[in-house]
């Protein structure tokens, strides 16, 4: 735990010493988790997500402009108790780049087709569930808006803290959680980069489930992303929200009986 916490902490400062420019982002980002179990070990989930941002640095206002659009289906599969595999076969996504100045704005947004695989491990210790998740995603991006999709490979690592707090007053417990996770990317259309590196977010939030059917999540995000150039950097601030509908087709059997 501690060499990872080191790691991050080394890659961010090394960040900091070779970028020349630096830019400061406010963003909103929601996510809409439509979810069904399939059977003990199998479950389904369309991840349905948004994220809007503002057009000058430091502006407040995190509605201004689009920032993200995706549509990613997911498979889970419980290999064990503590174990979870998870497939996407694809994923589309739309992207408008993080905007420095309201000059910057693209018209048309970054399309990619994506395909991506991971697995989650739980340990759980005394005070808190400890989870490292591993990821690997096959992209085909059309960087340049002209309808050539160039592939690479991005791969992510996540490290998350999840403890739960009961209160007389709720039914259920509100889970407090600390992730952080890290993307690196290789492949032909970063081939050129100066380095591997994507980015790097850091997440704190609360997680409630209200009925056997809605789930929600609320909490900040703070981010760092370096462009093609090497030479830029992106901090972003995101507030993320997260509403997950659970046994959705249970839900629509009752509607008809």
């Amino acid at each position: 735990m501690k060499k990872v916490v080191v790691f991050f902490l080394t890659v961010s400062s090394l960040l900091e010493l070779h970028a020349q420019t630096n830019y400061h982002h406010n963003v909103i980002w929601g996510r809409l988790v439509l979810a069904d179990t399939i059977n003990k070990n199998l479950r389904v989930e369309m991840l349905l997500q948004h994220r809007r941002q503002n057009l000058e640095e430091n502006d407040l206002n995190v509605f201004a402009a689009n920032q993200f659009n995706s549509y990613w289906p997911w498979l889970h599969y419980t290999l064990t108790p503590t174990t979870k595999i998870s497939f996407s076969p694809i994923g589309y996504f739309e992207s408008w780049i993080l905007i420095a100045q309201p000059s910057n704005v693209h018209k048309e947004p970054i399309k990619e087709w994506r395909v991506s695989a991971r697995i989650e491990q739980e340990t759980r210790v005394k005070y808190f569930n400890l989870f490292n998740r591993y990821g690997l995603e096959y992209r085909q991006r059309d960087l340049l808006n002209n309808g050539i999709f160039q592939p690479n490979f991005r791969a992510r690592y996540m490290v998350r803290l999840e403890k739960p707090i009961y209160f007389n007053r709720l039914k259920r417990p509100v889970t407090a959680v600390l992730n952080d996770e890290i993307f690196i990317q290789f492949g032909k259309a970063v081939r050129g980069n100066p380095n591997i590196f994507d980015q790097n977010r850091v997440y704190a939030g609360l997680n409630y489930t209200f009925s056997p059917y809605i789930k929600g999540s609320l909490g900040y995000v703070w981010g760092i992303q370096e462009r093609n150039s090497g030479k830029e950097i992106d901090y972003y601030n995101f507030l993320w929200a997260i509403v997950t509908v659970d046994n959705v087709s249970s839900i629509f059997k009752k509607r008809r009986t």
